[in-house]
């Protein structure tokens, strides 16, 4: 998991440095942040997947997605660190690039220094029985550049040196693109993997209903596939079985769920348990909607390995909500294949059932909370630790602390040394 993520210059993030748990809760006032985190960690996620210049190609491109100010923009510059995920294949990462102040996309300089684990192939004796060797190898892997040179390199994995590895990776993309996403390190695709699989979620039931979206392998950020993607799920019996049951939990009255079609449009089929009346998807509520492309993605068999969630709250009751959340809990403490969760809100509730005393034994030291906003150098920052101290403490509710400003969340304008802070 993201056990420390450092950045600067992106969108309204002018700066952070933060230290996330297996849950966070991001709060803030409107306009301070919360969905610019979201966007950095899925701009994370296309970077690895289709490149630098297509991941701000994406977001509209570098004058957009870099911090402005009146003096100017800001320089960009990220460092990520990652815990040990075995199931994954990490064991410790710290990486990080910086762009130069350039009008164009350019790499000023990126490092990496990292430990990723290789499966071993099992092998077996004479006999046919299996030997008693350790199942995982441990590889050292790093680099360091700046600009288009390569300063040091080390892949056990890859015969080929610092300096054609420099050569070839001018040849293909030069400044403009990051080495680590690159296909010269075979080591470093585990980390590059890791990365590209990073989501985001925010479902909409509106863009649910009109779409005609027929992609099914990962659920989009906004669920505008969520029929294909439910469809695939519903084949597997295990996940099968598990997204009806969370889904009954909260709407006792679906018997089952199917693929089915409307007129030549691929839909879902929801059959209530008494009438036997079927409805579909586009009949169905907005919270359950959400709920089902949520659920679907907290209930894969290898979910995610870190995922953000825009504001949970929205069109679900307070039941849906806790129960939601029960299943936030389960996946970021699973044995296997758990994932970091991040959850943006600005609902009381959330921050009660994300944050409180039942949370926090299920979840042990797992659970950390951070304010975005627009005053101070930093724009986010993590809750203020009385705040913490006294929900630890039982001395009231985190809503409580939140309605009397202990969280130091309500809205601010920009402060002015920022105006004219260095960029």
């Amino acid at each position: 998991m993201i056990t420390r993520l450092t950045g600067r210059g992106f969108k309204g993030l002018r700066e952070f440095d933060i230290q996330p748990s297996k849950i966070n809760v991001l709060i803030g006032a409107n306009g301070t942040g919360k969905t610019n985190f979201a966007d950095l960690i899925d701009f994370f996620s296309l970077i690895a997947r289709r490149g630098l210049v297509e991941a701000f190609g994406e977001y509209g491109g570098l004058e957009q997605v870099r911090t402005r100010t009146p003096r100017g923009a800001f320089t960009m510059r990220f460092r990520l660190e990652l815990g040990e995920d075995k199931d994954r294949g990490i064991k410790r990462v710290s990486y990080g690039f910086e762009l130069s102040r350039a009008a164009s996309i350019q790499v000023k300089n990126e490092f990496l220094d990292a430990v990723v684990y290789e499966r071993r192939p099992i092998r077996r004796d004479d006999k046919g029985m299996v030997r008693p060797i350790p199942n995982l190898e441990e590889i050292t892997i790093g680099f360091e550049r700046d600009g288009t040179t390569i300063k040091s390199w080390h892949d056990p994995q890859n015969t080929i040196d610092a300096q054609n590895i420099e050569a070839l990776f001018l040849d293909e993309s030069g400044e403009d693109e990051l080495l680590l996403f690159s296909r010269y390190m075979r080591g470093a695709r585990l980390i590059s993997n890791y990365i590209a699989s990073w989501r985001v979620y925010n479902i909409e039931p509106g863009a649910v209903r009109r779409s005609i979206v027929n992609d099914d392998q990962e659920l989009r950020r906004n669920g505008e596939n969520i029929v294909p993607y439910v469809a695939r799920l519903l084949q597997k019996t295990d996940q099968s079985e598990q997204l009806l049951a969370a889904l009954q939990e909260v709407v006792p009255y679906i018997d089952e769920i199917k693929p089915d079609r409307l007129l030549n449009l691929k839909t879902l089929r929801f059959t209530e348990r008494d009438t036997r009346v079927d409805f579909q998807l586009p009949e169905m509520s907005d919270g359950t909607i959400r709920l089902l492309g949520l659920f679907a993605v907290l209930l894969q068999a290898t979910p995610p390995p870190v995922i953000v969630i825009e504001e949970p709250e929205n069109a679900l009751h307070l039941y849906a909500i806790q129960r939601f959340l029960q299943r936030v809990r389960d996946t970021a403490t699973r044995r296997r294949n758990p994932s970091q969760i991040f959850l943006t809100t600005h609902s009381p509730i959330v921050l009660d059932e994300a944050l409180g005393l039942d949370s926090q034994h299920d979840v042990e030291g797992g659970i950390a909370c951070f304010v975005t906003q627009r005053k101070g150098t930093k724009a986010i920052i993590p809750a203020p630790r009385a705040a913490m101290i006294g929900i630890a403490k039982n001395l009231g509710r985190p809503s409580d602390f939140q309605r009397e400003g202990g969280f130091g969340d309500e809205p601010q304008p920009i402060a002015p040394e920022l105006m004219d802070s260095e960029v």
